[in-house]
């Protein structure tokens, strides 16, 4: 991140408020900005996160507050105008931290400007599912069935510009098909009308979303799109194994605050939010779920995202996806 006279000030600062940081925070409840709304694998994530740290903190109560509109733009905007006093976190995902800029140039944000890194939570595994009476049981079938039905099959995504958005889009391009996107206000709302049959039948979810539905045989899931396979469905290839070479899409979850955020505080709340995150009963639930518990240091998630910004600056462009 560049920094500016406002960033070495609060630094300064922060040093020497060190002590009294360590001492005194939170000195209030914590908010923890949630860029979804409640029912998804988002909401979920927040309410573990609020959950550790609340017993890191020795029962400090964090609100989860859900902002779940415009792939998170406004969660995003609500942290950038808060203070920078660690009492305000984002549960930011890709959409927040690399998409957003990518697919709508008129962001009111700007990651590296407007936000510090505290730390990388977790990752996810985005699951291709697709509902049982369509009849398809691989990608191979899925692609056939779309091209002998152009415009006809309807794809669900948690909204415009979500991951979910861009791995349908890019599948469309490097399948050649032509399944037509239907976003929603977040995942909870897409999955009730995939698990209702409500005009769409197929869906890009987290693991977290889609194991359930997946293991009751109520979905039917044919491949995921990561890099490698996930561990809570190992059976299900990869979608580059299953015949779309170069084919990538990744979930991240991470937790920012304002910029100018005095280093030493963000430091506390990335060690606080590691221990939460790591407690027993906390990663067997972020486990089942299926995540990948990722910790990093606030330098580590930075550069992350610094690294994340141009490659999907580049999947979107390759994609040819659009906020419509």
């Amino acid at each position: 991140m560049k920094i500016t006279r406002r960033h070495a000030a609060a630094g300064t600062l922060g040093l020497l408020a060190t002590p009294a940081l360590a001492q005194g925070f939170p000195s209030r409840n914590v908010t923890l900005i949630v860029g979804a709304p409640p029912g998804g694998t988002a909401d979920a994530l927040g309410r573990l996160v609020a959950r550790g740290l609340t017993e890191e903190w020795g029962g400090a109560t964090v609100v989860v507050e859900n902002r779940g509109t415009a792939g998170g733009q406004l969660a995003a905007e609500n942290l950038a105008r808060s203070a920078p006093d660690g009492h305000t976190l984002l549960l930011a995902n890709t959409n927040v931290l690399a998409i957003n800029h990518a697919i709508n140039s008129r962001q009111p944000y700007d990651t590296l400007r407007d936000f510090d890194f505290v730390g990388q939570v977790a990752n996810w595994p985005l699951v291709l599912a697709v509902r049982p009476d369509l009849g398809v049981t691989t990608v191979a079938k899925l692609i056939a069935r779309a091209k002998e039905n152009p415009g006809k099959l309807n794809g669900a995504s948690a909204g415009n510009g979500t991951a979910m958005h861009m791995a349908l889009a890019l599948f469309n391009r490097l399948a050649g098909t032509e399944i037509v996107h239907v976003p929603y206000r977040g995942s909870g709302p897409a999955m009730n009308d995939m698990l209702a049959g409500q005009g769409v039948q197929m869906i890009f979810e987290p693991t977290a979303t889609l194991l359930g539905p997946i293991q009751a045989g109520i979905l039917r899931g044919i491949a995921v799109a990561s890099a490698r396979r996930a561990a809570a469905l190992p059976d299900l290839p990869t979608l580059a194994e299953a015949g779309l070479t170069g084919y990538l899409v990744t979930q991240y979850h991470g937790i920012v605050v304002p910029a100018a955020t005095p280093a030493p505080l963000v430091a506390q709340l990335n060690a606080a939010l590691n221990r939460g995150m790591a407690r027993p009963e906390v990663r067997a639930r972020l486990v089942a779920l299926g995540a990948e518990p990722a910790p990093m240091t606030p330098a580590e998630f930075g550069g992350f995202v610094r690294e994340e910004i141009p490659r999907w600056a580049e999947l979107v462009r390759l994609s040819g996806a659009q906020v419509d």
